[in-house]
Order: structure tokens, then sequence, then C-alpha cells
């Protein structure tokens, strides 16, 4: 586990980017009037994710703490589903799908969310309005997997995935497995051919650090689905991708995702 001791003023953002990178539960501790610690689980290798966090936020104090893994995982008899549009689910691997659903099962291992993030669904969402039956698909950081998996079973995409975290690999093969999903393979970077539709559910900075290699992994007339952008910054990462036409547009909760076309 990691304890952030954060200023109260920040608690909302840093939680916020916390989500972002993928964690599956934050734990709220006054630590005094005017700071709050926030513990999460970031994986048996938090550096970079703890890196991104203090990048962003120089002030804040960071600490690892050991616990015991039956006391870690308490927060799974508190999960629950998370629908993406009226048909289809993320659900937690170790319960069951709600009545009427399709269901994506999701087992996020120590490093990775349940897909209930904003940013997640809104990505998610917006793949299955636009992306076509038989696509080949390109997830830049990737995570647990589910946006590749969820277009490979409802979709029958062939999805290439990536992610910095070397934890992530595992994860995609266990969240392949449990779904079924044949058609879903880990690759080492960006593909060697571009794909038919990307996506990119990573944080701002990184969307505009990585806009040139981005656009080159699309093809032509291909989509691209952007997210893990606060809606106040889509402006600003929307003037790298110029290369690109404005399809659609999602938001919640603050975070907006976009699906974009290759002219």
């Amino acid at each position: 586990m990691v304890d952030f001791s954060v200023p109260e003023s920040d608690q909302e953002l840093v939680s916020d980017l916390l989500w972002s990178l993928g964690v599956v539960a934050i734990e709220e501790r006054e630590l005094s009037s005017d700071r709050i610690i926030l513990r999460t689980s970031m994986g048996d290798d938090p550096e970079n994710a703890v890196a991104t966090v203090v990048s962003a936020f120089p002030d804040i104090a960071v600490e690892r703490i050991n616990i015991a893994r039956s006391v870690a995982d308490t927060w799974r008899e508190h999960a629950v589903p998370t629908w993406v549009n009226d048909d289809v689910a993320l659900v937690p691997a170790w319960i069951d799908a709600p009545k009427n659903s399709t269901p994506i099962y999701v087992e996020p291992l120590d490093t990775f969310g349940l897909g209930n993030h904003p940013t997640t669904v809104l990505t998610l969402r917006l793949a299955l309005q636009h992306v076509r039956t038989g696509s080949t698909v390109f997830d830049l950081g990737c995570g647990s997997g589910v946006l590749a998996i969820g277009l490979a079973v409802l979709k029958q995409c062939r999805c290439n995935v990536y992610d910095i975290a070397d934890s992530a690999k595992k994860a995609v093969e266990e969240n392949a497995r449990i779904n079924n999903a044949d058609h879903v393979s880990w690759v080492n970077g960006y593909p060697s051919k571009p794909s038919d539709a990307v996506l990119a559910n990573i944080l701002a900075p990184v969307l505009i650090e990585e806009s040139e290699r981005i656009t080159n992994s699309v093809r032509s007339r291909g989509l691209l689905f952007l997210s893990g952008m606060r809606t106040e910054q889509v402006t600003r990462v929307l003037g790298e991708y110029s290369e690109f036409s404005l399809l659609d547009s999602d938001e919640m909760d603050g975070w907006t995702a976009v699906a974009l076309q290759k002219k």
C-alpha cells in the first residue's frame, strides 16, 4: 500500500489522478486540520505511478505501508458492476453478472481498477458506438485490458495492447482468459502497422507528449479515441491532433472522452 499525505485543498484532484492511474480503492484518513492521507494499492512495483503523482503535486509526502493480504483485499467484498450502456456491464470477476446484461468480466489483480472510472466507461461506450465489427484495434495504456477485451468480445476485433506497467501483461492475459477473448495480443510498444482504431485512455500530458506517435498509429480514415482528460483539458489536447476531425464526445463527472477520425 502507498500513503499520500496531501493538502486538503488538493484531495479531490489527487484522488482523480489516482483513479485515472487505475487504482481499485482509496481510503481517506484525516492527518491534521489541513492535510489528508490517501491510502491505496498500486501493485508490487508502484514507482512509475508514484512518480507521476509526485510530479503533478510536488508537495505530497509518500510512504509505503506493508499490510496483510487478507486486509488489503477487503475492498473486493464491496465491488459492484458498472454499466457502460443499457446492455453492457463491467463485472468484477468474482460476482454474478446482472440479469439481462452482456458482461465483460474484470480481474484487476493488485494494480488495476475495475473499469468503473469515468474515463474507462466513456472510452468503451464511444468505441462500441463507432468501431466497426472486425476492426484492428490498438489499446495504448491498456491497464487490465478491459477496453480491448470488450471490443474483442462484442465487436470481434483483433486487438493489440500495451502498457508501460509490466504487471499489465499478466492482468490482460487473465482477463482475456476469463472472457474467452482469443484475439487480444500484447505488443512491446506501438504496433508495426497502423490500426483501424486506437484507444488512448491515458493522462492529458501523455496524450500531448505522445501525439505524433499516436497519430501515426492510426490508419488513414481510421478512428482515435482519447480519454483520461479533465473537461477543461480537452481543447489543449485536441490542438495536438490537427490531422483528425471530431466525431463524437461524452462527459462524466468532469472527465471527457472524444472520438476522432483521421482526415
